[in-house]
């Protein structure tokens, strides 16, 4: 609500021009236009359903159910963290973080004070913060409001120069106007060889929660680093040590523990006669009633954290009381080599974390879905539908498979800490599913899936159609590279959370709400220098680059449990000329190059072999 909107509608077959309308209600504010453009600024939260019909010259026409949902205003809050490679050492840290005649790091404090001016977060967590000059340059360069401290600065902490020295590696702690400090200390110090000298920094604050000023812990903690057998029992150690201090002292408390783990969650940067030993943190994992690592999407996707590693080893640990008000979704890794020239060698090894929570609302119980967050599903198949909770003693699990003018109960009454109802897709084929979960004490209080579900019997089918790893000779070089997606079935296809590999790495995370429509096509490409601004059906690659090798190489579709969708393998290029399916568009055909399949057509991203528009 408050946003500007704007969507085109789009059909397939019927004789040119096209024209549309629709029948029911749209939401207030918006309006739609004959050539399908939906557009405006919604003016009132709710979900509204309506009929898009479209009619072809002949007169034909074809029409569609649609639900569209406004969500309330939000303010969401927003946390980060990041790993700030020694910052402001003056002998350590990035080789080229000082530039020529430049004060020492000043290339490294510009680009660490635009990323966190521009990501917007209400707090920071900050490790490997090591002088305070060059962080106070930082604060002043972000815009009003902004406080901060490290953990040796006296006026915040007391004992903190009797843990931390000036030329140590501390952590430190960014807020906004939204939060009122309240303290801060140094915890866990007699465990503090075994957080390899850093123990953490818990600061306490409070916040506007629900309508009331409440209390909110941050935790920054920065754990013990290398693979070795010893910095493994670490680590281990200090996760032992830190959870007993929160289930001793924070046990109903708002926490959020923030910063550098230093391992990964689905198992151990450590391995013993060669295999990967189980994750450190294994006591937090299983214990998912009072503890959520927010970033174990992040695991799951391989979505790395740092420069150098796929390993994700920088967390965002939440207390239930936290978790609730996670906003699915709201996880993100942000990546300022796009933007940075030689991010890694001027400003971090590390990429900044962000999470987002929506503290809005009044006081009480309260239900969160947390998966479908959308997406198609196969009839007959099992679905998960998950939420989190608080003060709800059981919940309804309902659904609906006409955007909303109808519910029908899938469970009557489900524990509310269970957290999970696994479902059996019914034998209806529908695009207009939503799930809910509801409050059985009081139906006013509940929770609906924010995108759109599909139903289907036909399991749908997604292919790389076209590649061009051997970019042609143009400004921006590898942004050139492009991977182009084909859907061949006859369902849209969620693409939240896929990602494309080459042999060895992940390189595009496809963003939540990434659909693909059948018979449509989407490209990846190695950067936005490799196509017009405004290109349709056509993304830049999160990663910067798809870094495909000109000799040979592999590109490999995964789903977000690292299932493989489909894999291409190639062992010479030919520059600037792609390799397509031959037949176009086919399932399971092989791969010939562009030019042979349409002579004197080197590529056709986005299109046709034969360069004609889908």
């Amino acid at each position: 609500m408050g946003e500007p909107y704007a969507m085109t509608f789009t059909a397939s077959g019927g004789r040119a021009p096209l024209t549309w309308s629709f029948t029911g209600t749209l939401a207030a504010g918006l309006t739609l236009s004959t050539d399908g453009a939906l557009s405006g600024t919604p003016t009132a939260a709710g979900t509204v359903p309506f009929t898009a019909i479209v009619r072809d010259a002949d007169g034909q026409t074809a029409s569609a159910r649609l639900l569209m949902r406004v969500e309330p205003t939000l303010s969401l809050f927003t946390v980060g963290h990041w790993n700030l490679e020694w910052f402001g050492a003056p002998n350590q840290g990035p080789a080229n973080s000082t530039s020529d005649g430049g004060v020492p790091d000043d290339l490294q404090v510009a680009g660490a004070t635009n990323v966190i001016r521009d990501a917007g977060a209400h707090v920071w967590g900050l490790v490997e913060m090591v002088d305070t000059a060059d962080f106070n340059t930082l604060m002043a360069g972000l815009p009003g409001g902004y406080r901060g401290f490290l953990a040796n600065n006296t006026t915040y902490v007391l004992s903190g120069t009797s843990l931390y020295s000036a030329g140590e590696q501390k952590p430190g702690i960014l807020y906004d106007s939204s939060l009122t400090y309240r303290s801060a200390q140094i915890i866990l110090t007699a465990q503090a060889a075994d957080f390899g000298g850093r123990p953490p920094l818990r600061v306490d604050f409070t916040t506007r929660i629900h309508g009331e000023d409440a209390p909110l812990v941050v935790i920054v903690t920065h754990m013990k680093a290398f693979e070795d057998m010893t910095s493994y029992g670490q680590r281990q150690r200090s996760s032992a040590a830190l959870k007993s201090y929160l289930d001793q002292w924070l046990p109903e408390a708002r926490v959020l523990v923030i910063g550098d783990w230093n391992d990964d969650l689905d198992h151990s940067i450590s391995t013993q006669n060669g295999v990967a030993l189980p994750t450190p943190f294994l006591n937090f994992l299983d214990d998912p009633t009072h503890y959520t690592f927010l970033t174990k999407v992040l695991t799951d996707a391989t979505i790395r954290t740092t420069t150098e590693y796929n390993e994700v080893i920088d967390h965002t640990l939440v207390t239930d009381e936290v978790a609730v008000d996670a906003v699915p979704g709201g996880v993100q890794v942000l990546r300022p080599d796009a933007t940075i020239p030689d991010y890694a060698r001027t400003v971090s090894d590390h990429y900044p974390v962000l999470t987002r929570y929506d503290l809005s609302g009044v006081p009480g119980p309260r239900v969160r879905v947390t998966e479908p967050l959308g997406g198609t599903f196969v009839v007959g198949t099992p679905l998960a539908v998950t939420w989190r909770s608080a003060g709800v003693s059981t919940v309804r699990i309902e659904a609906t498979y006409d955007s909303g003018d109808i519910w029908s109960v899938v469970a009557p009454s489900v524990s509310a800490s269970a957290g999970t109802f696994t479902w059996t897709v019914p034998d209806v084929e529908s695009d207009l599913v939503r799930v809910r979960v509801v409050d059985t004490a009081n139906a006013s209080r509940f929770d609906m899936s924010p995108g759109r579900i599909w139903f289907t019997r036909a399991e749908p089918r997604v292919i790389i159609n076209e590649l061009l790893a051997n970019e042609p000779a143009l400004p921006g070089g590898t942004a050139h590279e492009f991977v182009e997606l084909y859907n061949t079935g006859t369902a849209p296809l969620d693409l939240s959370g896929w990602i494309l590999w080459d042999a060895l790495n992940p390189q595009h995370v496809f963003a939540a709400g990434t659909v693909l429509q059948p018979g449509r096509p989407l490209v990846v490409f190695g950067g936005p220098a490799g196509f017009p601004a405004g290109t349709p059906d056509t993304v830049a690659a999160s990663s910067g680059s798809l870094s495909l090798n000109n000799t040979s190489d592999s590109v490999q579709l995964k789903r977000p449990d690292g299932g493989v969708v489909d894999r291409v393998e190639y062992f010479s290029t030919v520059d600037a000329v792609s390799i397509n399916r031959s037949p176009d568009l086919s399932p399971d055909a092989s791969f010939v190059l562009h030019t042979t399949l349409t002579p004197g057509l080197q590529s056709s991203p986005g299109r046709r072999a034969d360069g004609g528009a889908f």
